[in-house]
């Protein structure tokens, strides 16, 4: 490439200029009398075109050196400069300083490549007149790249801030026994932190969550109706409940004063009950009253009288008279939500046979009578009721007929009376030689089918109340504490909590299954998951009772600061997660990692309009190198962002950016989900599976994701393949998290069920969409079928 005129360009000009002369009778001038008295300039300083071959995949911040040049047509010294880079003449030393060239000499130019990774940068060398670029670009970024819109929120269903209250809790309430100190709750030991639950709370910014054994307890000090055999006696209960009501507004203690300062934290509390004495079987209530007689509830299942009316009639009256009603002064704030029974299938039917085995259909007809004989009080009308509280939702087991015996009937029998649906979900990282992790790929493939089928079934998805996750961790079962443990649990928790945050419109709450103290737990050994560890349990010194922080406490400290609106992000691979939040002057930009391994994670900030970088504090929650699994929260600070930071295995980040001024939000990605007509289809080799996906709302750009939920044996195909609305669209060979199979030393999931997302090109989305699926091989089942749809008010240009 070159901007002046050639040589070439001249001659013409002096050949034309000959002709013109010829016709105007320039051949008769008289030579002798008319010859120049001086012989014309012939002198040339401009070169024939040159050009340099440019480079891409250049290493960062290196010299890089141009292929050679010979410079031609010229026939005297030229000038010559560069911008941008250094030149060399005839191999000689590089130079940024103008100088001269000669014709036939050898050029090469000099320049530093980027720092940044699929950057170009250029040299524009320029000899006498004639220029050409040298163009580098440096490789493209080996890792994982995010891209975080910080000008564009991320509206998810109408829902874009991030809740505390709903995500940064603790399976507790304010009035826990196991905050206070000395006495039987606390193993008759101090806390090291006299003013421990009020510290915790307003230094982490923790909300309260749930908690199932008061009910249990008011039982027993209550008694049978004398004339209502099975039944508590009503009066006794709002007796109690008032005494209960004065106690919590008047006591002087200072756990009580410090649950009433704390109080707003606990205003969406879930109560629960258990199995044990609730289910009506004659399991005897066991009066702490030795005056009282020992009674059962009622066993009766007739049409007047269901199964579980003697059950509710207690649980409604608990809720109604022992919390602060409308016009109290006294009491408790009253439970948000009513989880029916705890963990019901597992020990009525999963480990029970024969006659002992509780029909599933009978638990969930229990529900709807206990939620009808609560909802029969006018003060319990704000109190939403849910269950089943499933531990283990496993619905692809045995090629989904789990779904079929447990879930589906559920919600086919009591979904449209339960105000919220209420599962558990727990990653098994040490279980008889395997890794079965619900994190990744799993957990949206059970929520996916959920939340489909209860749109088909109901009308409407139920939220959900995710009132335990974490980590279940079988191979310690029969030790104390260790940081192995606590490591197990802070990366299931990390994890799920990511993916749960980008349901915000479908989850009302969500709780880690991080305890206090739970000496109420303990059985030979300690309970595991516990916030709070007597300080020889680390030591070693068993003359140090004093109860101290385990390494559970790093969840809290890790989410401490996160506030705001969420900002569009998108992650390169779907391994490393990715969410950010904008708040005033702050952004936070979380990262997880599904990954056994580090991963270097390029970040690229877009959107900020010439702000600047004040400061920068990176919270970095990783296991340590070595055998023993122990977790360490790394904080660091600077006063720059780093292009790339190295996210450890199975590992949280949160980095949390300064700017010089507020960040502007100007722009908006609107997200909503899109469930097709019917769900569960069964998988036959070559046969085409066909869904229909209706009501897209579609603007004028933005992006979406085909979101294929599947359940198959290990080794069968999960690429199959995939038209939108007629056309074939690839499909990625990656999903969230690990393959669910595993390697040769630890095995993985008894079969694989997992989401397959799946890009779709905006353009082939219609109103009314028809998608279609076909495998090569047969054998199991698409569970779902939805369409993630991202609309944007403006296009977004994406780094990777």
């Amino acid at each position: 490439m070159y901007t002046s005129t050639t040589k070439y360009t001249k001659l013409a000009s002096l050949i034309i200029l000959a002709l013109s002369l010829s016709a105007c009778g320039g051949a008769s001038v008289d030579t002798d009398t008319d010859s120049p008295t001086t012989p014309p300039d012939k002198t040339d300083t401009t070169p024939n075109a040159f050009s340099f071959t440019d480079q891409t995949s250049v290493a960062l911040a290196s010299k890089i050196i141009s292929a050679p040049i010979t410079i031609s047509g010229i026939d005297t010294k030229t000038d010559i400069e560069i911008t941008g880079g250094e030149y060399s003449i005839n191999n000689g030393p590089f130079t940024s300083t103008k100088g001269q060239v000669e014709n036939n000499q050898i050029i090469r130019v000099r320049l530093t490549s980027s720092n940044d990774y699929n950057n170009a940068t250029l040299a524009k060398l320029t000899i006498g007149g004639v220029s050409d670029n040298f163009d580098v670009t440096t490789l493209t970024f080996p890792g994982v790249q995010v891209d975080i819109n910080l000008d564009t929120k991320h509206s998810i269903n109408g829902f874009e801030t991030f809740d505390r209250q709903k995500y940064i809790t603790i399976h507790a309430t304010h009035i826990e026994p196991d905050w206070g100190e000395n006495d039987s709750h606390s193993a008759n030991a101090a806390n090291k932190d006299p003013d421990l639950m009020l510290n915790f709370v307003n230094n982490y910014d923790v909300y309260f969550g749930r908690e199932t054994g008061s009910n249990k307890w008011h039982l027993r000090n209550v008694a049978e109706d004398a004339n209502k055999a099975g039944f508590v006696d009503e009066a006794l209960v709002a007796k109690r409940g008032g005494d209960t009501k004065w106690a919590y507004s008047n006591n002087v203690k200072k756990l009580n004063q410090d649950g009433r300062a704390e109080e707003a934290r606990g205003t969406d509390i879930i109560i629960g009950a258990q199995q044990h004495p609730y289910w009506p079987e004659g399991t005897l209530i066991n009066p702490v009253n030795a005056n009282n007689t020992n009674w059962a509830f009622s066993t009766t299942d007739t049409n007047d009288e269901p199964l579980g009316t003697a059950t509710g009639h207690y649980l409604a009256h608990y809720l109604a008279k022992f919390f602060k009603q409308s016009g109290d002064t006294q009491g408790q704030p009253k439970p948000k939500y009513f989880e029916v029974m705890n963990e019901p299938l597992y020990d009525l039917t999963t480990v029970r046979s024969g006659s002992n085995r509780v029909d599933p259909a009978t638990v969930y007809e229990f529900h709807n009578t206990v939620a009808a004989e609560i909802k029969k009080l006018p003060e319990n009308s704000d109190i939403l009721v849910g269950g089943y509280t499933v531990a283990f939702p496993d619905f692809d087991k045995d090629n989904f007929q789990r779904w079929f015996d447990r879930d589906k009937q559920f919600i086919d029998i009591a979904g449209s009376n339960m105000d919220f649906y209420s599962i558990h979900l727990y990653d098994f990282p040490c279980f008889q030689n395997s890794e079965r992790y619900r994190k990744g790929s799993n957990a949206e493939a059970t929520m996916d089918m959920m939340e489909h089928y209860s749109l088909i079934a109901t009308g409407t998805m139920k939220p959900y109340v995710i009132s335990e996750y974490g980590a279940a961790i079988h191979c310690l079962n029969k030790e104390g504490w260790s940081p192995r443990r606590n490591t197990y649990q802070l990366r299931a928790a990390n994890s799920m909590l990511v993916q749960f945050l980008e349901r915000p419109d479908v989850i009302a709450k969500s709780i880690p299954f991080f305890v206090v103290k739970a000496e109420w737990g303990r059985n030979d050994f300690p309970y595991g998951p516990r916030l709070m560890i007597q300080e020889f349990e680390r030591t070693g010194d068993t003359s140090q009772k004093d109860w101290v922080y385990s390494d559970i406490v790093m969840f809290y400290q890790l989410w401490s600061d996160v506030n705001g609106t969420r900002v569009e992000t998108k992650s390169s691979n779907l391994d490393i997660q990715v969410d950010s939040y904008v708040n005033g002057k702050k952004a936070y930009v979380i990262l997880n990692n599904l990954e056994f391994n580090d991963v270097d994670v390029k970040l690229n900030t877009l959107g900020l309009n010439g702000n600047q970088v004040s400061a920068v504090k990176i919270k970095h929650l990783k296991t340590l190198d070595g055998a023993d699994l122990e977790t360490s929260l790394i904080t660091t600070e600077s006063q720059t962002l780093p292009n790339v930071v190295s996210l450890g295995a199975e590992a949280t980040m949160i980095i949390e950016v300064s700017y010089t001024q507020d960040v502007q939000i100007s722009e908006e990605i609107q997200e909503k989900k899109y469930y097709a007509t019917d769900y569960l289809k069964t998988i036959e080799a070559n046969k085409e599976i066909e869904y229909t996906i209706n009501d897209v709302v579609i603007g004028n750009q933005g992006e979406a994701v085909l979101r294929i939920a599947v359940g198959r044996d290990h080794g069968m195909s999960l690429t199959p393949t995939v038209k939108v609305n007629g056309t074939q669209i690839t499909v990625p060979t990656n999903f969230r998290g690990y393959d669910q199979k595993q390697g040769s030393t630890l095995t993985g999931r008894v079969n694989f069920f997992g989401v397959l997302e799946i890009p779709v090109d905006y353009s082939l989305l219609q109103a009314s969409n028809k998608v279609s699926l076909t495998f090569a091989d047969t054998g199991g089942r698409v569970a779902s079928a939805s369409l993630q749809v991202f609309n944007g008010s403006k296009t977004l240009v994406r780094s990777f």
